[in-house]
């Protein structure tokens, strides 16, 4: 019972029940809070905004990175060890609750319910590949998941004569170099795959790399919040609070995808009190 008390105290919900003023105690928990909120900020700012993911991305992912591990300093320079080992189990249960969240969006794209791959999404964004604004605006195909659209390039018009007929030599004659545009080499063909495979690869794991991160800090948020209480408080905090906050920055959904990604949510939720109490609870 003990140790269940100290990691509640440990929380901020409960440094303020108690009202703890101490500077050792709050400085590291702003710190480290400012990196939780900084974390996924670029994809709100991106979506509703049309502040370029690819320009702020990369600062603000560094910037948390580095604002985390100064806390986890700070902490220590103060022997605050609970703190530091807070951070610790939100990088492991985090990582754990993300892929359990994954486990359900990947069962919803297969099943049809999820329209968009957004680790893919994700990685575009940060490398500029689509435009910023709401998923309505992805310069991809119908579902949000396939390559970009190139704008398709208006015909250009032959010569004409005064009745607007174009001159017969036009007709039968083709455009220099337009035959080889037609039939490249096979090598070429090769090339292009390869080169495209290999882009989407490490578009993908950019996302998937960006997705883990935030929902790390996701859960380093909940933790320094509320400490080890479990799953009575993860789940409505994932379902109540962050997903209704993604929902208001992606746009609208479907009632289907709305309530699969809620789903998907919770299991992070009940994933993230589970490994957090487990692990927070010991000794």
């Amino acid at each position: 019972m003990a140790a269940v008390t100290a990691n509640f105290d440990d929380s901020i919900f409960d440094g303020l029940r108690q009202g703890r003023m101490s500077r050792d105690f709050w400085l590291p928990r702003a710190v480290a809070l400012a990196a939780c909120v900084i974390g996924p900020l670029p994809l709100i700012l991106d979506l509703k905004w049309g502040v370029p993911m690819s320009i702020i991305g990369p600062i603000f992912w560094m910037a948390s990175i580095l604002l985390t591990i100064a806390s986890v300093a700070l902490a220590r320079r103060t022997g605050d060890q609970r703190f530091v080992r807070t951070v610790i189990v939100a990088l492991l249960a985090g990582y754990m609750a993300t892929a359990t969240y994954d486990a359900s969006r990947v069962a919803g794209m297969s099943a049809g319910v999820i329209a968009m791959d957004e680790a893919l999404d994700f990685g575009r964004r940060l490398t500029g590949q689509v435009a910023p604004g709401g998923h309505g605006s992805m310069h991809a195909d119908e579902h949000g998941t396939g390559p970009m659209r190139e704008e398709a390039t208006p015909p250009v018009p032959s010569q004409a004569d005064a009745h607007g007929s174009a001159a017969p030599h036009e007709k039968q004659k083709p455009e220099a170099g337009h035959h080889e545009e037609q039939k490249p080499t096979a090598g070429h063909d090769a090339e292009h795959e390869r080169v495209s495979s290999l882009s989407q690869g490490t578009t993908v794991a950019l996302g998937y790399a960006w997705h883990y991160w935030s929902g790390i800090m996701f859960s380093l948020s909940f933790l320094m919040l509320f400490g080890a209480r479990g799953w009575k408080w993860a789940i409505p905090y994932l379902v109540l609070v962050i997903y209704p906050g993604m929902v208001f920055a992606m746009g609208s959904h479907t009632v289907a995808n709305f309530i699969w990604e809620a789903v998907g949510h919770a299991g992070f939720g009940l994933t993230l009190g589970i490994v957090s109490s487990a692990l927070l609870r010991r000794g």
